[in-house]
């Protein structure tokens, strides 16, 4: 998952660079986030709703191509994905796995949002 938010990252800078920046409406949300479990414990709760709000957030970025705003949730959403293993501790091995299962699906989610967001790219 290392590697994901770098090239998630570079999708979105991608997307951006020579665009004449147009704002679209944002999204709803992802439908891991509007699908996201619940957990034995409050920690694991609580991070996946911060990750769900930071994951919709990045996105919405992404999609209204803000740099700005971009630039500004990238370590904000890098910080909050890498609470995910403090968010699994304490939780059954059935539960830490769909913890884990989660956060692959929403990374996902994020990476082809990024890439739909990106289109093709324009002529040099």
């Amino acid at each position: 998952m290392k590697f994901l938010l770098p090239a998630i990252i570079a999708i979105a800078l991608f997307t951006l660079a020579g665009c004449g920046g147009s704002k679209s409406e944002p999204p709803a949300g992802l439908p891991a986030t509007q699908k996201a479990p619940t957990f034995s414990t409050a920690a694991a709760n609580e991070h996946v709703k911060n990750l769900s709000q930071a994951a919709n957030d990045y996105v919405a970025a992404i999609k209204a191509r803000d740099v700005a705003k971009i630039t500004t949730l990238t370590p904000k959403f890098n910080e909050t994905m890498n609470k995910g293993k403090a968010a699994a501790k304490g939780l059954k091995s059935d539960e830490a796995k769909k913890l884990w299962d989660w956060s692959n699906s929403l990374m996902q989610q994020v990476k082809e949002a990024a890439t739909e967001a990106a289109g093709t790219p324009a002529a040099l």
